[in-house]
């Protein structure tokens, strides 16, 4: 059954599926469920946290099945927005944005829950570098070459001496998806150049049309991170004192 879905070509509306991307989904939500990881849920427009384990993942029908919240009480409605949380090994965690299918009742009398499978996940990780927010001015931007050896140009959002996040305009057409290379990705911080390859991390579609693209640096030589963190740390620190002199 999972090699027939995992060798369907195409999608809702007859768009291609990103493969990779949905497999790894599926291997990343069954291994939390194989491990009995307790999951947060923070349901959209309710302050309460939840917590509940994932007791099944089926991709043939493109759901993940999930236990009673709790605390109990909640009730959960057909196409409530839920944003869940799990904690991986070490300081791993991932995370996705999903919505209810519906509600059910096991043989035991025990409530679940039916959620949309996503098509991406969001891996976080404690980091030893410190990640610089550039906000979204436009004021630093990357070039690369995507898969297709196309050009790209995109606005750096943020920047750590070990990854970057990008944002591409809308009007670019284009199919990024995690586990892609970035080739070429270069930028330019504190007056000086940089470039190499990247391995994409993360993908996310903003609600402006852009796409988000969290990306690793593969083959930045050591004493380029090494002056790219310094110059970094050189930029937080003036941020640090003007936040402190307008204060």
């Amino acid at each position: 059954m999972l090699r027939r879905w995992f060798g369907r070509p195409r999608g809702e509306q007859g768009k291609p599926l990103a493969m990779n991307a949905l497999r790894q989904v599926y291997l990343s939500l069954f291994d939390v469920q194989r491990a009995h990881a307790l999951i947060d849920i923070a349901v959209t427009g309710v302050d309460a946290r939840y917590q509940s384990i994932i007791l099944g993942v089926d991709p043939e029908a493109g759901t993940v099945t999930v236990d009673e919240f709790f605390p109990r009480g909640f009730i959960g409605l057909p196409g409530q927005s839920l944003t869940v949380n799990a904690r991986l090994d070490g300081s791993r965690r991932l995370s996705f944005v999903t919505h209810i299918i519906g509600r059910g009742r096991g043989d035991d009398g025990v409530e679940f829950y039916e959620l949309m499978l996503p098509q991406t996940l969001d891996y976080n990780q404690r980091r030893g570098a410190y990640r610089l927010q550039l906000g979204h001015g436009g004021a630093l931007t990357s070039e690369f070459r995507a898969a297709n050896e196309l050009r790209c140009v995109a606005t750096v959002q943020d920047l750590s001496s070990t990854g970057i996040r990008l944002a591409l305009p809308a009007n670019e057409a284009l199919d990024i998806n995690e586990g892609d290379v970035l080739n070429r990705l270069q930028f330019e911080f504190a007056g000086r150049s940089f470039q190499c390859r990247a391995d994409v991390r993360n993908v996310r579609s903003e609600a402006d049309g852009d796409t988000v693209i969290g990306a690793a640096f593969r083959d930045l030589p050591m004493r380029e991170r090494r002056s790219l963190e310094r110059m970094i740390m050189q930029v937080q620190r003036q941020q640090a004192q003007q936040v402190s002199a307008a204060g």
